[in-house]
């Protein structure tokens, strides 16, 4: 069983699962209790999903997609990030089979996922989308599917060729039901997502010409698990005229959470809140 305990280390590397992301209970995470954000839970399509919402001051939404495994609190610091107080509410979710949404089971399909997901953008003013890794395809598809939800979004790393998101030999050994039993529950279904992810995504390539809102794709180039190239093949598939790609030299995976400001910076030119009085 050696090689099983070996495969489980080497997931739990090659996923989001040590990142320098927040970590903590809420009261931790927001010891301003005026800070705190309000954790529900939501029953969409038959699937209870736990959300998080924090208030801003104005009234174009903004929804966080967190990646594969993940939870909301990824998006802790954005949050209760100043600079986007001129936003409305602020809205983080645990992906259905992650976290607080475990029970929901992973759905695979990522454009059904999408939907499910857009159903959590109020009504009123289109949301600004921001999407991590395996969030990025998720953002793609509602701003594709649901233009009148969409303002613009912000893609950060996000696994979106389809040529460089074959499953990687761990994935494969990780594929069997023996594997399973000693692997983290939230890492097993994070196989499944990868698993089939180039399917899913040669789904999305075959739409991201019907692309008609604005997107800022975000791309280190010394990522180790979203290959770098992502920003070539989204500079040659995807329309100019909609999606702008920012190249980061030194930056790995993680610069979401290295790099907030740059981050913030990207989502404020979108234009679609206005900013604060200074």
């Amino acid at each position: 069983m050696r090689w099983i305990l070996i495969l489980a280390t080497l997931l739990q590397l090659a996923a989001c699962t040590n990142p320098p992301w927040p970590r903590g209970t809420v009261e931790e995470l927001f010891p301003q209790p005026a800070s705190r954000p309000e954790l529900a839970t939501v029953t969409l399509e038959g699937r209870t999903l736990q959300v998080a919402r924090s208030r801003g001051e104005g009234t174009t939404p903004i929804l966080f997609v967190h990646g594969s495994p993940g939870s909301w609190t990824s998006w802790a610091r954005f949050l209760q990030e100043p600079a986007l107080d001129g936003f409305g509410a602020r809205i983080a979710m645990d992906r259905p089979g992650f976290g607080g949404s475990a029970a929901a089971g992973v759905m695979p399909d990522l454009r059904r996922q999408a939907a499910l997901l857009a159903e959590l953008i109020p009504p009123g003013p289109p949301a600004v989308l921001v999407g991590h890794s395996l969030g990025g395809p998720l953002i793609a598809w509602m701003a594709i599917d649901h233009p009148e939800k969409v303002c613009g979004a912000v893609m950060l790393a996000g696994s979106m060729a389809p040529a460089l998101e074959a499953p990687r030999w761990y994935n494969l050994l990780a594929d069997n039901w023996i594997a399973r039993q000693f692997l983290a529950p939230a890492m097993s279904r994070s196989n499944q997502e990868m698993m089939v992810l180039q399917a899913e995504l040669e789904k999305l390539d075959a739409a991201l010409p019907q692309l008609q809102r604005p997107i800022i794709a975000m791309q280190g180039d010394q990522d180790p698990l979203v290959d770098p190239r992502t920003a070539d093949y989204l500079d040659q598939r995807a329309p100019r005229e909609w999606l702008q790609v920012d190249r980061l030299p030194g930056r790995d995976h993680f610069f979401l959470w290295t790099e907030q400001r740059s981050v913030v910076q990207q989502i404020l030119k979108l234009h679609c809140a206005a900013p604060l009085p200074s």
